[in-house]
């Protein structure tokens, strides 16, 4: 999931839209105290001048996000896993939430959610930064394939690596596996279906329910396979059966906000979403994918270009153990 965040910013810019046409934000930064904030494009300030500077910002440019944060809670390092990152504010400047502390900056969306801090316990924001399961966890992982797992009575470990803290348990401590609602599964011992997440040894049993109208559109991409075609040809090593092919799930049907679905592609070997396959579905049936600054690109044209790159691939190395016939499924589309 090394590159969730890019897609999830590109998820988040989506929503925006509408807003960005109707009121222009840009940040400032008060000459006098050095500390940054938001003021719409006639001056007003929506958000005082209270963030301590943390990345590059840009004046000059309109805020795009839906959501805006400001790190104007100093980002502590001590043995507490469940760390804030500031203050995250709508575009009025309302306050919706502190933001879990994640790889140096405000935790990111993964599946339609993001990890927010309450006196010391996590819990998780939607995309509207609406609070949708309460913070009550001494930690929790982003989510995957509908779940996140987590600890009470656990703590950030640095004796051994204090830039890369790991999450360990004090004595009593529990391990927890949590679904989208905020609720607690156990661990089964044995797989029930080939979908089941394979988790610390046990497994968490498929968490996708579809009515008729959404199972078409998961199978549509399933019957698509150019798709694991695509996959499969980058990796290194020959694979077989299930091992090369991905599976579609639905993280997000449309809202009032977000009139896409998104499907994500898994693997069936850990149940891993891969992240260059997440794809948009409009109302009207159109499948899109996300590209570069959030816009989206007909999935015909991204199919053309992904296997045109396959077949450059192929042919700059001949011993590639995954090669197929691309212009085979080039001539489909």
């Amino acid at each position: 999931m090394k590159n969730m965040k890019l897609y999830m910013v590109l998820i988040v810019l989506l929503v925006p839209v509408l807003l960005f046409a109707q009121q222009r934000l840009y940040y400032f930064q008060d000459q006098r105290t050095g500390l940054i904030g938001v003021r719409d494009q006639a001056g007003t300030v929506i958000i005082p001048a209270r963030g301590h500077f943390y990345r590059e910002l840009d004046s000059r440019q309109p805020i795009a996000d839906s959501l805006i944060n400001l790190l104007d809670v100093r980002h502590r390092r001590d043995s507490t896993a469940a760390v804030a990152f500031g203050s995250t504010y709508d575009r009025r400047g309302n306050f919706k939430f502190h933001p879990m502390a994640f790889d140096n900056g405000p935790d990111y969306f993964v599946e339609g959610l993001s990890r927010c801090v309450d006196n010391g316990k996590v819990g998780f924001v939607n995309l509207q930064g609406a609070v949708v399961i309460r913070p009550q966890w001494d930690w929790m992982s982003p989510f995957n394939y509908g779940y996140a797992s987590g600890c009470n009575k656990c703590y950030l470990d640095r004796s051994t690596d204090p830039e890369h803290a790991s999450v360990a348990l004090n004595a009593g401590g529990e391990k927890i596996y949590i679904n989208r609602q905020g609720q607690s599964v156990p661990l089964m011992n044995h797989r029930q279906s080939d979908k089941d997440l394979p988790i610390d040894g046990g497994f968490l049993p498929y968490p996708f329910h579809y009515d008729a109208s959404e199972q078409s559109i998961v199978d549509s991409l399933n019957a698509l396979e150019a798709l694991s075609k695509i996959y499969a040809a980058y990796l290194p090593k020959p694979v077989t059966g299930t091992s090369g092919q991905l599976h579609f799930e639905i993280l997000e049907a449309p809202t009032a906000a977000d009139p896409y679905y998104q499907i994500q592609g898994f693997t069936y070997d850990d149940m891993q979403g891969v992240d260059q396959f997440l794809f948009f579905r409009d109302r009207a049936g159109r499948f899109y994918h996300a590209g570069p600054g959030g816009r989206l690109i007909p999935m015909n044209n991204w199919l053309k270009a992904s296997l045109q790159n396959c077949g450059r691939y192929f042919n700059e190395h001949r011993n590639a153990p995954n090669k197929f016939n691309v212009n085979q499924y080039l001539k489909e589309l």
